[in-house]
């Protein structure tokens, strides 16, 4: 029922007593360093009927095929629809805890990011921790402390995740090329588990395929239309197309002001120092801006109209640039 935890995150176990566990944690560390993760795996620590065993394998709830189908493990998400979580996404949570065990023994609630519940949504959830259920125990997670209320803080022990250094991520990764792992870290900030779920989901492929587009329209002067066509019908890619647009320009305004600097992205850094040798860094600060600005508009709002807002956005390129189109 459970994934085995990282040869890193294991140390993370040693700080915890599980004769007499604390009924609330609050699991700190950048998006992608393995928070979650590291919450399942306790999850499944806490909800195991061997008390000799962290996980024994065999009891009935070691037995389930996975934490989603255990009953007496509770996981709260923002609804489709919505933008943030409620009072009653916590309240339907209480009502839950307060029922009893499926299995007679230990209840868990796991509230990832919970950065995305309301402030009314909070103090609801403030209750519960005040005055929590018997044999229930709460996971938290954020990757922004300092949007956390001190109410929330001091009700739960904090365990802050740190990145492996990147040889041991390297080792973790063994299984995939090694100069993928490499470029791939690079691309997410060394952050482990965002680096596997970006090789898993073949975004080395969609990367070398951006970087010949985009070098195609700056040095070559290729159709803009056809490539943001070609863009629109990826769409699942594009928000992470428009986010490597604002690296490039990032990197070329660091170039233009330091033309020693070597933390440039490896793969697109002819790009950027070609944006930085010959572009205005006036220009290159304009297109930063409405890159970005496009880049929160599709974040936030799936119904916009893709193709014109990109379309847009390429023209101003071409037209701050001074990109020359090829017949």
């Amino acid at each position: 029922m459970f994934d085995e935890l990282p040869f890193w995150l294991k140390k993370y176990l040693d700080l915890l007593n599980f004769e007499n566990l604390s009924h609330a944690f609050l699991i700190t560390g950048r998006k992608g360093v393995g928070k979650d993760q590291l919450i399942r795996y306790l999850s499944s620590c806490v909800l195991c009927a061997d008390d000799d065993e962290l996980i024994c394998g065999k009891c009935n709830s070691c037995k389930f095929s996975g934490l989603d189908n255990h009953p007496d493990f509770h996981e709260m998400q923002i609804l489709p629809e919505k933008k943030l979580i409620g009072i009653p996404q916590v309240h339907d949570l209480r009502s839950k805890l307060y029922e009893s065990s499926f299995l007679g023994r230990d209840k868990v609630a796991f509230l990832p990011n919970i950065e995305h519940i309301s402030t009314d949504g909070l103090n609801a959830l403030l209750k519960i921790l005040e005055e929590p259920p018997a044999n229930t125990f709460f996971f938290l997670s954020t990757s922004f402390l300092n949007q956390i209320p001190p109410t929330i803080l001091s009700r739960c022990i904090e365990i802050k995740i740190k990145a492996p250094s990147t040889n041991e991520t390297i080792t973790w990764l063994s299984d995939y090329p090694k100069g993928d792992v490499i470029k791939s870290l690079q691309l997410n900030d060394c952050l482990p588990f965002a680096t596997k779920d970006f090789l898993d989901r073949g975004m080395i492929n969609i990367r070398e395929d951006f970087i010949e587009d985009i070098s195609g329209i700056i040095k070559q002067g290729k159709n803009l239309i056809s490539i943001s066509d070609k863009w629109i019908k990826d769409e699942t890619s594009l928000t992470i197309k428009l986010e490597w647009m604002s690296l490039i320009l990032r990197d070329a305004i660091k170039f233009n002001a330091d033309q020693s600097i070597e933390s440039l992205n490896e793969d697109t850094d002819k790009i950027s120092k070609y944006l930085g040798e010959k572009t205005n860094i006036e220009k290159i600060y304009y297109l930063l801006s409405q890159t970005n600005s496009l880049w929160n508009l599709l974040s936030r709002d799936s119904n916009l109209r893709r193709d014109y807002q990109l379309n847009s956005l390429f023209i101003n390129w071409e037209a701050e640039l001074g990109i020359s189109k090829k017949a």
